[in-house]
């Protein structure tokens, strides 16, 4: 575990950075003052601006403090703060955090606690190091107890008459989310994190490896994740790498935009990953899963609502992912094809309405440039496996009414 103390952290709609005084007038008025919002909190509410200014400077004095964490939520819209989160307590020997929050009552049921939480979940597992990750709230305000649930959190229990809050002597529900289970139910030997330049060849090369003779005689995905990288579609912040602990990249994951288009031509953006890459030698231990759960969340956290894939069913339906036709969406002739599969990351996007599927253009290139490409890397013969066969029954299937 090696602390960081309060870093900025950005997702979709929320700056989470360090307080600074001129936040005090925000915090007043935003939050701090509301009785309704400090109902179950542990401190009363602000008579004033100074009781604020003096919260905030006990944060300030904190700020070079590795192990004091304690974030401003700016709201990117206005750029002002509209609630705190920080952890109230840090227990080196169990490697945990307990974390507490408070957002303004404006910014109630937005989804916005639970956005911030997720974001600094994530910051404590990846950046951190932390073991354990939790909460607890007064049963009387079950709506926070959403919100650790949102996040991945579990229920613990309830210590009665455990705490005091403004309310007097209280119960506490306890939540709790371990390293493990967020790394998706198997503590990792690996590390994730976002692919940087010097990683470029090595993951080429793992690419190559991964895909060499499995869908057709050699492969190409090693070129597209060379050219892909340049294209305005893709999103270098789910470019992930999965790093064993003595350095070694052994997984990959790329995703790009994509877009839908129902009949009437209004168009919404949808993700889709691909080339996903793990070394021969390393599959079939769950790192292919890690990335994508990783993936997952952070594509949520970032605002994306479907993925959009091409794939074997068999290997994605565990996944959260269903036919295409179930969604009602379609490829661009019509056609709804048994290879295509779509998870959402959230409800709304995909109406039911008929939407016809547009990958990114990055996907059409050259056979010839990635032969020319291939030929800088190490010689590998091409040949026939049966799991060519399997792709091109996949790739050349359709779901008929």
């Amino acid at each position: 575990m090696e602390h960081k103390g309060t870093k900025i952290i950005e997702t979709k709609r929320l700056i989470l950075r360090p307080f600074r005084m001129e936040d005090a007038e925000f915090m007043f008025r935003n939050w701090a003052s509301d009785p309704e919002v400090t109902r179950f909190l542990t401190w009363p509410a602000h008579r004033n601006i100074g009781d604020s200014e003096r919260v905030i400077q006990e944060w300030m004095d904190k700020i070079d403090d590795p192990e004091s964490y304690q974030w401003a939520i700016e709201w990117k819209i206005t750029h002002e703060p509209i609630g705190s989160m920080g952890a109230v307590r840090i227990d080196n020997r169990t490697e945990s955090a307990t974390i507490g929050y408070c957002i303004g009552r404006s910014w109630w049921g937005k989804g916005v606690t639970a956005e911030a939480l997720r974001a600094v979940i994530r910051f404590f597992f990846d950046e951190v190091g932390m073991n354990c990750v939790n909460s607890c709230h007064d049963p009387r305000n079950p709506n926070s107890g959403k919100v650790m649930k949102k996040c991945g959190m579990v229920y613990e229990g309830t210590w009665r008459a455990g705490g005091v809050n403004n309310m007097g002597v209280c119960d506490e529900s306890w939540y709790s989310i371990l390293r493990e289970e967020y790394y998706g139910g198997k503590k990792p030997e690996i590390i994730i994190r976002n692919e940087n330049g010097d990683d470029y060849r090595a993951v080429e090369e793992l690419t190559r490896k991964a895909f060499w003779n499995v869908n057709v005689p050699g492969c190409n995905e090693h070129y597209l994740v060379h050219v892909m990288r340049q294209h305005e579609d893709f999103i270098p912040e789910l470019d992930l790498v999965a790093v064993t602990a003595d350095g070694k990249i052994v997984g990959n994951v790329m995703y790009t935009r994509a877009k839908v288009r129902d009949e009437k031509g209004e168009e919404r953006t949808v993700l889709t990953f691909g080339p996903i890459s793990v070394l021969p030698r390393y599959q079939r231990q769950g790192i292919g899963k890690m990335l994508l759960e990783y993936s997952f969340r952070k594509a949520a956290e970032m605002g994306y609502s479907a993925i959009v894939i091409f794939g074997n069913p068999a290997n994605y339906v565990a996944r959260g992912f269903k036919s295409c036709k179930k969604y009602n969406v379609c490829a661009a002739d019509g056609v709804y094809p048994s290879a295509m599969l779509v998870k959402e990351l959230a409800e709304g996007l995909l109406d039911g309405r008929k939407w016809f599927y547009r990958e990114s253009p990055v996907f059409e290139f050259s056979g010839n440039e990635a032969e020319k490409f291939d030929e800088a890397f190490e010689p590998m013969e091409k040949g026939f496996s049966f799991s060519q066969e399997e792709f091109y029954i996949h790739s050349h299937s359709a779901i008929r009414d």
